[in-house]
């Protein structure tokens, strides 16, 4: 009779289980302890086959697979994504568009952007405290639900005023999450017994997507050919480009990277606030100084969101397909083989605890190196919106610390999804004199 699975991490029983038995145990926890298992699997040092993946924990590996996308490449994105370039490596398509958006997502917005998430937040904040929010403010302060009212709400008025996808509330928030769920937690690893009508849903997303673009795209080019004052956001930028046909970069790859800037904007930002917000208030010591640096201004205070995220990041691993046969760490004591057609898994959360690359990785220290994080991929797969979200993520987070007696009143929920659905605080006004944005 075999042994009773342990409820904590524990490596010589999952290795002693066959290889196609592996998955589930590991994946589960990869959900509830991920650090103590991927620490068990950093002193293993090579690759751990579980079947239907094979788990790659030590930060020179993972940061190899990552910086060979033609060995391991995003195959699993093309059933999901379709003709979005992210799912096109090595194309013309792909090399094209990821410049021209590039191109159009200026750094020199990154202050405007910051200065919009700062006022929405703070607007947010004030408008979502519980019933009598005006007396309760004067009075001590008030519950509210980030995710409902502020982590959601936030990155939808970003895509809706600076993206320029302007779409009713609901619907931009139920394209984003279906389309989320369906590119990054419904592959086949995932085993969903829903996945089918996940992946509908993403469909039928999709579907509204493109007539809401053939609604808002002729009205803004008469806009633009008449003369009209129009906002200077993304689809104008791309609509006045009047770009060659023979560049390939019509009316299509305007709707198309349009909507991958909404679907990679509001859950992930949303995760991002919640889990750094979270990890701070979870850390009375830590949460004191990040509230001090809060008022100081973003110079000070960033280092705190981003090194929370290293300790709950969004995601615990990125995905990739082997191409090719491949030893991965060839010639070091880490050396795996990689079948072709191998589904792989590196632990971008594990990397960021690996010793050899983050020093004293169990000590909070908010003034590490940029280079230490993984929360936007790297290499050819770096995030295209990495600076939208370096400006937006960290302000929010910020503006909630701003406001006194900031606590959580419970954890994060799930709701049985792969996503924050809700997390309640409570909190009061905002302190006199706190820096601005800049």
């Amino acid at each position: 009779m075999r042994a009773a699975a342990p409820e904590t991490p524990c490596l010589a029983f999952l290795e002693a289980l066959p290889v196609a038995e592996r998955w589930q145990r590991a994946r589960d926890w990869i959900a509830r302890a991920p650090r103590p298992f991927f620490a068990q699997l950093r002193a293993r040092r090579t690759a751990l086959d579980c079947g239907a993946a094979i788990l790659v924990a030590g930060r020179a590996e993972v940061e190899e697979i990552l910086s060979l996308p033609q060995v391991f490449s995003v195959a699993l994105y093309k059933p999901k994504m379709g003709e979005f370039m992210l799912a096109l490596d090595g194309t013309e398509v792909n090399y094209r568009d990821k410049a021209v958006m590039r191109a159009v997502l200026s750094l020199r917005d990154l202050p405007a952007i910051r200065a919009l998430a700062g006022a929405e937040t703070d607007a947010a904040l004030d408008a979502g405290l519980d019933q009598g929010l005006h007396q309760g403010l004067h009075q001590g302060g008030g519950s509210i639900d980030v995710v409902a009212s502020v982590s959601r709400r936030v990155p939808l008025r970003i895509v809706q005023r600076f993206f320029g996808f302007a779409a009713p509330d609901a619907d931009l928030l139920r394209w984003s999450y279906a389309n989320q769920f369906d590119q990054f937690n419904n592959l086949p690893f995932d085993e969903r017994p829903d996945a089918d009508a996940i992946h509908a849903a993403a469909d039928l997303a999709r579907q509204e997507m493109r007539a809401a673009f053939a609604r808002i795209i002729p009205a803004r080019v008469a806009a633009i050919e008449a003369g009209a004052d129009l906002p200077d956001d993304v689809l104008t930028r791309l609509l006045r480009l009047h770009l060659p046909a023979a560049t390939g970069f019509g009316m299509d790859r305007v709707v198309i990277n349009v909507g991958g800037l909404l679907i990679g904007a509001i859950e992930t930002t949303s995760e991002a606030v919640v889990h750094a917000l979270a990890e701070l208030l979870g850390r009375p010591q830590i949460l004191a100084a990040a509230r001090a640096a809060a008022r100081t201004g973003p110079a000070a205070f960033d280092g705190y969101v981003w090194e929370a995220l290293r300790f709950a990041p969004i995601v615990a691993f990125m995905f990739r397909q082997a191409e090719t046969d491949h030893v991965l760490g060839r010639g070091s004591p880490a050396e795996s083989r990689i079948a072709k057609g191998r589904v792989v898994l590196p632990l971008s959360l594990s990397a960021m605890f690996d010793a050899t690359g983050v020093p004293d990785p169990d000590r909070f220290d908010p003034a590490r190196p940029e280079q230490t994080y993984l929360h936007f991929g790297r290499g050819h797969h770096e995030c295209l919106g990495r600076y939208v979200a370096g400006a937006m993520v960290p302000e929010i987070v910020r503006r909630i610390l701003l406001r006194d007696a900031v606590r959580a009143e419970g954890a994060v929920e799930d709701g049985g999804t792969p996503f924050p659905t809700a997390f309640r605080i409570s909190c009061a006004g905002r302190p006199a004199g706190a820096a601005g944005p800049g």
